[in-house]
Order: structure tokens, then C-alpha cells, then sequence
């Protein structure tokens, strides 16, 4: 009704219409005008009520919030744990929010190395998602201690990695990203790493000495094999497979599931099981994007990220054991290099993990050391960070 009496033209319409005949009544008589006047008082209600409806159920619906979630790979099968545990995060936040908060997983990822994806994150530059999965690798770039994640022999098993990322130290270490501009919703997992090589199996510790080693392009990782007395080459994984067939290098390290994935069994013979180095993944969101949501919105995706992640290991874990069995029929000798030989390893690696822990502070070793408790007892040869 406001628009009707501030618009002249408008009024002129309905005075004109009103002066129109009604009924059998003459242009312009009384009984004319006496009629429209009645519609009118009462048309203007209804209209006014059916406004103030119409404004009521419009501002009771909640204005859907969309965000964008993405993988640190592109190249993953949409059966990947990976991107499985993403679809449901999506779903966890779309039940939990009535579907107010919504997630879109991409299938791209940013381009670039691991430093420039985190910087385009970090930045919430253009064509970057609000939130990622990002190895431990990458988020060293800009919070170093996360190169702890990455440290040889530091994490034994499965539940030696769910008691220490989900206790004080894992906290502590998601904490510690505040000051880069993201913030840390949950742990996820690529699993642990295993050893291949081309010139026979790795029987002895001994085995390693001399081997040109494939490694990613981190310190962490170039100084793990320069302890065990291999020479680390650092190249991409999209180079790993030219460079292992022409012998440019004799083997590598990974997951499972990325030596099957990556067919490295056409131009590797052994794998030797050394459960060397646990690489976990993290869950993260720009800073910005989550200041600018909701203490309810962000409680639900902390939340769903939590429990996609726990599906996301199990489903990681089962994997682990598929793959190898995979790799296994396609050729790849499988070898289980024996304790005492690992327990080498574990004292070659000790320097490193130490000198690691102390260029980050004694903060992160206690807690270390709490939440594993008795478990370093466990590993004879090798001393505590």
C-alpha cells in the first residue's frame, strides 16, 4: 500500500477505475461510488495481510549458505576414501543444517606446489575453496611443526595415530596454524608409508645404503633417507613412474594405494613393509570464511568433519590391506622386514627426530611423550624424541 500512495500514476489508475460503472449503477451516481468504496475497504486488508504473510514466511527462511571443499589432488577416483569421506562431510553439514549450510565438493584442486595451493587458501584467492584437505607436507610450508607429522618412525600404528592426533598433541599442533589464517577442523589420513625398490628387496637396514631414493620434496623427507645412508631425489609424483623405468632412480616410498594407483608395480619388483613414516591429512577452512559464519554453522562443520574423518580412516585402512593385495597379484613381491632390522632404522633416525623436536620447543615433546606414554617403550632400539 506504501507503493500505491507514493506512485501518482497508480492513484490515478484506481480513481479512474473506480469511476467506472458497477452493477446496473450509472458512471459516476453514488450507488457506483458506495460499491467501489465497500470492495475497496475490503480488498485493502486482504491485500495487506497477504503481504505481511508472504514478508513472514520470506524472512523465516534461513538464507542458504553455500561453500566449496577441495582435495590437495586432483587425479583421485571418485571411490577414493578420500573423496568418499568428502561426499559425506557434505552430508553430515547439509542434515545438521536443515540444509542452510551447504557444501559442494570439487573434483579440481588448486594448482601449483604445495606452497603456492596454501597460499592461494591462506589468501582466499580467487578460484580458492573456503575449505581443504591438505597433507601435513603442505601445511609445513607455512606452520612448520606439522613437519613433525612427517618425522620417520614416530608413529607405530593405527592406534598409536588416533590416541596422539586426537589427544592433547593433535590439538595443540591445529592450534598452532591461527596465526598462518586458517583454522583446523579435523584429522584425517593418507596412512602409512612403505618402501619399493627395483634392485631387490630391503632385507637388512644395511639394504638402503646407496640407493637412489625417490623422495617429496621436503626437508623431512630428503634428510629421513640421507639418515639411512640412501641418496633422496626429490621429484614430483607425476614424474615418479618415467623416472623409475628409465632408472633414473631405484626406488620410493608411499602409501598402498598411491603405489597402486600410480602403477608402480610395472617398474618396481619389491615392496618392503617398513611402516616408516604415518602421514596424516587435516581438514582446514580460510580464516575469513569462518569468522564469517555462525558459532552454530561452525560447531556444525567442525562437528562433520570429525565424523566424516573417522569414516575416512576406516575406509583408508581397509583400503591399505585391498591395495596390497592388489599389488601383490600384479607381480610385486611383498617383503615384511623383520623388527630388529627396523629397530635399526629407528636409531639411524633418532638424531633427526630429536634435532626436529627441538628447533620447534620442548612444548610439543612433552605432550608427545605424554600421550604416548608407555608406548616408546615398545620400540627398543629407538630413544624417545
Amino acid at each position: 500500500m506504501i507503493i500505491i500512495g507514493r506512485n501518482i500514476k497508480n492513484r490515478s489508475m484506481l480513481a479512474t477505475i473506480f469511476k467506472r460503472p458497477v452493477g446496473t449503477g450509472r458512471p459516476g451516481s453514488g450507488r457506483s461510488s458506495g460499491l467501489l468504496a465497500s470492495h475497496a475497504r475490503r480488498l485493502f486488508p486482504v491485500l495487506g495481510l497477504a503481504f505481511m504473510a508472504a514478508s513472514t514466511t520470506l524472512a523465516a527462511q534461513p538464507a542458504v549458505r553455500q561453500l566449496e571443499i577441495a582435495d590437495y589432488r586432483a587425479y583421485l577416483a571418485e571411490d577414493h576414501p578420500v573423496r568418499q569421506g568428502l561426499r559425506k562431510f557434505a552430508e553430515l553439514v547439509q542434515a545438521a543444517s536443515a540444509g542452510s549450510l551447504q557444501v559442494k565438493v570439487r573434483a579440481d584442486a588448486l594448482p601449483g606446489s604445495p606452497a603456492q595451493q596454501m597460499a592461494a587458501l591462506r589468501a582466499g584467492a580467487a578460484g580458492a575453496p573456503a575449505l581443504m584437505l591438505v597433507a601435513t607436507t603442505g601445511l609445513a610450508t607455512d606452520t612448520q611443526e606439522f613437519a613433525l607429522l612427517d618425522l620417520p618412525f614416530l608413529v607405530r600404528d593405527e592406534q598409536q595415530a588416533d590416541a596422539l592426533l586426537g589427544g592433547a598433541f593433535g590439538q595443540a599442533l591445529l592450534g598452532r596454524m591461527a596465526p598462518s589464517g586458517l583454522v583446523g577442523l579435523a584429522w584425517w589420513e593418507n596412512g602409512f608409508r612403505q618402501i619399493t625398490t627395483s634392485t631387490g628387496p630391503i632385507r637388512r637396514a644395511e639394504d638402503l645404503r646407496g640407493l637412489d631414493m625417490r623422495v617429496i620434496g621436503e626437508p623431512v623427507f630428503i634428510d629421513t633417507f640421507r639418515a639411512v645412508g640412501a641418496n633422496p631425489v626429490p621429484l614430483p609424483f607425476g614424474e615418479l613412474h618415467a623416472a623409475l623405468k628409465s632408472k633414473r632412480v631405484d626406488g620410493q616410498d608411499n602409501f598402498y594405494s598411491q603405489i597402486l594407483a600410480g602403477r608402480l608395480y610395472e617398474v618396481q619388483s619389491s615392496l618392503s613393509v617398513t611402516n616408516h613414516s604415518y602421514s596424516p591429512l587435516v581438514l582446514v577452512a580460510n580464516g575469513a570464511a569462518w569468522r564469517a559464519l555462525s558459532a552454530e554453522q561452525q560447531r556444525v562443520l567442525r562437528e562433520a568433519a570429525v565424523e566424516a574423518g573417522k569414516m575416512q580412516r576406516d575406509m583408508v585402512r581397509g583400503e591399505a590391506r585391498t591395495a596390497r593385495a592388489e599389488l601383490a597379484k600384479h607381480g610385486l613381491m611383498i617383503n615384511e622386514v623383520a623388527p630388529s632390522e627396523l629397530a635399526k632404522l629407528q636409531v639411524l633416525t633418532a638424531p633427526l627426530r630429536d634435532r626436529y623436536f627441538s628447533r620447534y620447543g620442548d612444548d610439543l615433546r612433552q605432550l608427545y611423550q605424554r600421550e604416548q606414554g608407555g608406548a616408546r617403550e615398545n620400540r627398543p632400539a629407538s630413544p624417545a624424541p
